[in-house]
C-alpha cells in the first residue's frame, strides 16, 4: 500500500491535529470501539496497528468487535502471525508503506461515522516520554468520506459513498462518546488529586519524626493526617503493651475504641497475628468486618513492625466498598513503617529514662 491516510487529510484540516500521545490515542480508540460494541453496530470497522505484534493486547476487544461488526479489518506489517478471530480479517501491508507508521480507526455508516488518523512523528511524547504521534480525531463527514474513499481503493474494493446520513443518530452517538470522555477526564483528575493526597500524607507523617512529643500525641496526629489529608473516613490506630495486649490508641470517624481479640478473624487481628497487611474490598462479600471499624465495608490494615515484634496496626476504613488501590496500600505501609520508627525512638527514650532514674548510668 502506498497511501498515507493521515497525510491525505492533515494539510487540509490543520485545526483538527490535536492528538499526539499514545495514551490519548488509546482513549479515543476505546471510545469509538465501545460505541460500536455497546450498540452492536453491524458496520465495517477499519483499524491500523502498524504491526501485528501490537495487536495481542487487543485480542478480547476485537473478538467483541468481530462478533457485532459486519467485518473488522486490521491492517499491519505481518511481523508475527496474527490470531484467527471470527469476523476479523487481517490485512498485511509492506513495511515500506506509509501505513506502517500510522495508527488509525475508521467507521463510516449512515448512523455513525468517526475516524482517528495518526502518524508516528520524531521526538518523544512530552508527557510520558514514549512514542510521539501527530493525529486527527474527527466526526466530520468530509474527513471520514476522504479516508473511507482512499482506504477502500487501496483494498481494491468498490467505494460507495454514504448517500443520506442520519444526523440525529450521529448526534446521539457523539453525545455518548463526549459524555464518556468527560467521565474519563474527571476520573483522571480525581486520580491525580488522590496521588497528591498520598504524597502529602506520607510527607506529613515523616515530619512527625522530627518532633519531640508524647507518643499518644503523635499517634493522634497520624490519625488526623490520614483522616483530613488523605481522606479516610475511619481511622483506628492500635498499640500493644509489654504483654502484647492490643487496644486502640487513637480513633477517628466511625472507628470505635476497644481491645483486639487476637483469637478472632477480624482484619486487625489477622494483621497482628500474621504480621502482614490485610485488605478488605467488600466486607459484605468476604464477611471480614472489624469491630473497631464497624461501619467500614472496605478497609486496609498495615502492621507497625519492629525486628522482633508487632507494635500495633494502622487501619483505614470507608463505608463504601472497593475503595483502596495498590497505591493507597503502599502509602499506608509507608506510614506504618514511619510510625514504627517513631515508636522505636519513643520506647528507647523511655528505657534510657528508666535506667537514669534507677542510677544504672551516670546522670
Amino acid at each position: 500500500m502506498s497511501i498515507s491516510l493521515f497525510r491525505s487529510v492533515a494539510t487540509q484540516y490543520q485545526g483538527l491535529r490535536t492528538v499526539n500521545t499514545v495514551s490519548m490515542m488509546n482513549t479515543i480508540s476505546r471510545l469509538i470501539e465501545d460505541q460500536v460494541i455497546n450498540h452492536a453496530m453491524p458496520v465495517n470497522f477499519y483499524a491500523g496497528f502498524e504491526r501485528f505484534s501490537n495487536f495481542p493486547s487487543q485480542l478480547r476487544r476485537y473478538s467483541s468487535l468481530g462478533a457485532v461488526c459486519r467485518r473488522a479489518y486490521v491492517f499491519g506489517v505481518q511481523d508475527v502471525r496474527p490470531p484467527s478471530i471470527p469476523g476479523v480479517e487481517f490485512i498485511d501491508i509492506p513495511i515500506s508503506s506509509p501505513l506502517a507508521r500510522e495508527w488509525f480507526l475508521l467507521v463510516d455508516t449512515p448512523d455513525f461515522w468517526a475516524t482517528l488518523l495518526t502518524q508516528e512523528a520524531d521526538g518523544q511524547d512530552a508527557i510520558r516520554g514514549g512514542r510521539r504521534f501527530d493525529g486527527i480525531w474527527s466526526f466530520d463527514e468530509h474527513v471520514v468520506d476522504r479516508a473511507s474513499l482512499l482506504l477502500t481503493q487501496e483494498m481494491g474494493l468498490p467505494y460507495t459513498p454514504v448517500g443520506k446520513r442520519n444526523y440525529t443518530s450521529q448526534m446521539t452517538n457523539v453525545a455518548e462518546i463526549n459524555s464518556s470522555m468527560v467521565g474519563l477526564l474527571e476520573k483522571t483528575r480525581l486520580s491525580g488529586n488522590r496521588r497528591w493526597k498520598r504524597i502529602a500524607t506520607v510527607q506529613k507523617v515523616v515530619e512527625l519524626t522530627l518532633r519531640s512529643q508524647p507518643l499518644n500525641v503523635t499517634l493522634a496526629e497520624v490519625a488526623e493526617t490520614l483522616h483530613t489529608i488523605f481522606g479516610a473516613s475511619d481511622v483506628a490506630i492500635v498499640l500493644g503493651d509489654a504483654k502484647q495486649n492490643f487496644s486502640t490508641a487513637s480513633v477517628l470517624g466511625a472507628a470505635v475504641t476497644g481491645v483486639v481479640d487476637q483469637a478472632g478473624n477480624s482484619p486487625i487481628a489477622q494483621a497482628i497475628v500474621e504480621r502482614r497487611p490485610v485488605k478488605v474490598m467488600d466486607a459484605r462479600q468476604s464477611r471480614m468486618r472489624d469491630p473497631l471499624l464497624p461501619a467500614a465495608l472496605s478497609l486496609y490494615v498495615a502492621p507497625m513492625l519492629s525486628k522482633n515484634a508487632v507494635y500495633g496496626t494502622i487501619a483505614i476504613g470507608s463505608p463504601d466498598a472497593q475503595q483502596w488501590t495498590d497505591e493507597d496500600s503502599e502509602m499506608l505501609v509507608a506510614v506504618a513503617h514511619t510510625v514504627a520508627s517513631i515508636i522505636d525512638r519513643s520506647r528507647l527514650q523511655r528505657v534510657l529514662l528508666d535506667m537514669t532514674r534507677q542510677q544504672q548510668i551516670p546522670v
